[in-house]
């Protein structure tokens, strides 16, 4: 894998302040000795972590205070997120002093955005820009249905309404049959779009839905400037983006704080 497409990933979806961590009453983001702080209301360390990537880093000791003090509100948990398996001497120390994994989850990159091409919608599905309060509140049924998440786990993926309003954020609703059954979002990170939220309803999937979405949020990326995509994607959603064009390039593997450290 070529080093630029790796630090695409890593400065797209670690070392690049969010969009929609300013929606976030507790949202924050920070930068020391080339680590990067990231910590949003959403709970654990999946969301709530230090990104060390960088080949020079500070020490686990010389970094737990600085992360004490800033995962002060996080309650629900923080970590450490590296590069799984790449020599990393933090992942080392970490595994040496009995860290645990939180998640693993494969980086991935889609070198140009115009790779994508145009590829016919499925004929019964319709796709709009979702907006406002109402756009947000499909957005959250949809996805708790589809993640089988809790209601409050939703409400925080759009924290306000100001959320539908950013102009480097974007959802775009699949209706078919007269029901809202997929979604898909993108936040800008520089030139890159962040594809994230990617959903179908249970019954419908296998249609070809997530992927119209996908490409929708794309296309409109595109349209906005972007020049490539990155994600982080679960294991049964590497299909769907493979078949996208998206290249994997590493590992993101969080480790979560122990209690008490």
């Amino acid at each position: 894998m070529t080093p630029d497409l790796k630090e695409t990933a890593h400065a797209a979806l670690c070392l690049t302040e969010a969009p929609y961590l300013k929606h976030y009453k507790r949202g924050r983001f920070r930068v020391w000795e080339g680590v990067a702080f990231t910590a949003s209301e959403m709970p654990g360390a999946g969301f709530n972590f230090a990104a060390v990537l960088r080949p020079v880093a500070p020490s686990l000791n010389e970094l737990l205070p600085v992360a004490r003090d800033f995962f002060a509100d996080s309650a629900a948990g923080w970590g450490v997120l590296v590069e799984g398996d790449a020599g990393h001497p933090m992942e080392a120390e970490l595994r040496a002093r009995g860290w645990a994994v939180d998640e693993d989850e494969p980086a991935y990159v889609l070198p140009a955005l115009d790779s994508i091409g145009t590829h016919p919608v499925p004929p019964d599905l319709t796709i709009r820009r979702a907006e406002g309060q109402g756009g947000a509140d499909v957005y959250k049924a949809l996805t708790a249905a589809a993640f089988q998440a809790p209601p409050e786990f939703a409400d925080l993926m759009v924290p306000s309404v100001n959320f539908m309003f950013d102009p480097d954020i974007a959802i775009f609703i699949g209706s078919a049959g007269g029901a809202d059954v997929a979604a898909s979002a993108y936040s800008r990170a520089g030139s890159t779009a962040v594809l994230w939220g990617v959903a179908t309803l249970e019954p419908y999937r296998g249609r070809g839905y997530g992927a119209a979405v996908s490409r929708a949020a794309l296309a409109h990326a595109a349209s906005q400037g972007c020049a490539n995509a990155a994600l982080r994607s679960g294991p049964k959603s590497r299909p769907l983006y493979e078949r996208l064009g998206f290249k994997y390039v590493c590992q993101h593997r969080t480790y979560a704080a122990p209690a008490g450290v």
